[in-house]
């Protein structure tokens, strides 16, 4: 994982300039490019009806220069050469990952839960949309504003895998994410509760069953990926059981696989959303490459059984 090119979406609201700390810690210790992105959108207000469609440029003018100069006046404690600040108009989550599949783009740190359009994932459709649809890895933490990641805080990485193949990519992943912060890797994975639950027999049971062939399948999938770490089964609710282990391990940093945009990442791709919402550090999400096939073979059946819309861009400039 390089991580040369930040890119730094801000909305100013809280929460977006609560990452301001760990953009600036990140590029410090890799002696990163951060480009800081912020995105003027025009309210669906301002287009009026069918019969006067017509923006008020002058509204539009005086709305872009105070967005403007709000940017020009934002700081980061780094090198002037190593910052761009860049302004634009649209939709901002097509805006955001237009940018990072067209300029050199290694992560996107992203606040969440602002009161401006960079909104908490669970309701933000900007954030969903930017995890799902950029193609390099997407830094969160809902954590920021109470608390300044800094490097000599991220001494363990917790991973939360699935049983499927394309864990073996994010396994390696971070791996490797977390030989650049020199820090201990752990691996998590979480077994469903059983859907339909005769007696509490049967249930006992099923779950050992499961945690059993989980614990195999895992160490396949780990042997694979070249990799040896701890791995913590567990059972109920996914984000719960991340976030307890996070806190009990004193994890610096989650990282969570989402998957291709058409394909599925088993059971962690449902529940990504709460897991970066309750976790109590910052969450780095990771796509695989789109190439990688999915096999039905790693799934829990085998266990048990043997959007895009926006406005179109009017244009962007540096600041």
């Amino acid at each position: 994982m390089k991580v040369e090119n930040i890119l730094f979406p801000l909305d100013f609201s809280k929460r977006s300039l609560g990452m301001a700390a760990e953009v600036e810690s990140l590029a410090r210790r890799f002696g990163s490019r951060v480009t800081v992105l912020h995105v003027f959108e025009i309210p669906a207000t301002w287009y009026g009806t069918a019969e006067a469609p017509t923006i008020n440029l002058n509204c539009f003018q005086e709305f872009y220069k105070a967005a403007e100069e709000s940017l020009e006046n934002f700081k980061l404690n780094l090198p002037a050469d190593r910052v761009e600040k860049v302004i634009c108009n649209g939709d901002p989550s097509v805006r955001i990952a237009n940018w990072a599949r067209e300029h050199p783009t290694d992560l996107i740190m992203l606040g969440t839960r602002g009161f401006g359009r960079i909104q908490g994932l669970l309701l933000g459709s900007v954030a969903a949309k930017v995890i799902h649809d950029t193609p390099c890895p997407v830094w969160t933490d809902a954590n920021a504003p109470v608390h300044a990641a800094h490097e000599d805080e991220i001494n363990d990485v917790l991973c939360a895998v699935d049983i499927d193949e394309e864990s073996i990519s994010l396994m390696r992943f971070a791996s490797e994410v977390a030989r650049l912060f020199v820090a201990k890797l752990h691996l998590v994975h979480c077994i469903p509760e059983a859907e339909t639950r005769p007696n509490k027999y049967f249930d006992f049971d099923l779950h050992r069953y499961l945690l059993e062939g989980a614990r195999i399948e895992l160490k396949k999938l780990q042997r694979e990926a070249g990799l040896e770490c701890e791995i913590t089964i567990t059972g109920g609710g996914v984000a719960k059981a991340v976030r307890n282990l996070a806190i009990e391990k004193k994890i610096g940093l989650i990282v969570l696989g989402r998957g291709a945009s058409q394909q599925r990442f088993g059971r962690l791709r449902t529940h990504a959303y709460q897991i970066v919402h309750d976790a109590p550090c910052p969450v780095l999400s990771y796509c695989p490459a789109p190439s990688i096939h999915t096999s039905s073979s790693y799934s829990e059946e085998h266990l048990y059984q043997s959007v895009k819309s926006g406005l179109p861009p009017i244009g962007s400039s540096p600041i």
